[in-house]
């Protein structure tokens, strides 16, 4: 947030589980990260991060690429190749291109 403070918001605050990320020229358009932190039985302790998006309808009917639709799987891929930070880093970097 420090980073980009006019994209990313912390709606619940440092300690909440979402962040939201969207360009300010851009209305209705959003993406948030929403995570958790399993901890099992055994004591392994599992981070689970999610990327949900948020766009008007008549942006998703001009998403014929069904990008939006793929994002959260794309995500997921992006974490496992580049990590939390780095993936995090590369969307809100997209969201700031103008």
């Amino acid at each position: 947030m420090e980073k980009y403070p006019e994209v990313v918001r912390l709606p619940e605050g440092c300690k909440g589980e979402v962040m939201v990320i969207q360009n300010p020229k851009i209305p209705g358009c959003a993406l948030s990260f929403v995570w958790s932190i399993n901890v099992s039985n055994d004591g392994v302790i599992i981070p689970k991060i999610d990327l949900l998006t948020k766009l008007p309808e008549k942006a998703l009917g001009l998403d014929e690429g069904k990008v939006a639709e793929n994002a959260p799987q794309s995500f997921q891929s992006l974490l496992r190749i580049l990590g939390v930070e780095a993936a995090i880093e590369a969307l809100i970097a997209a969201v700031c291109v103008e």
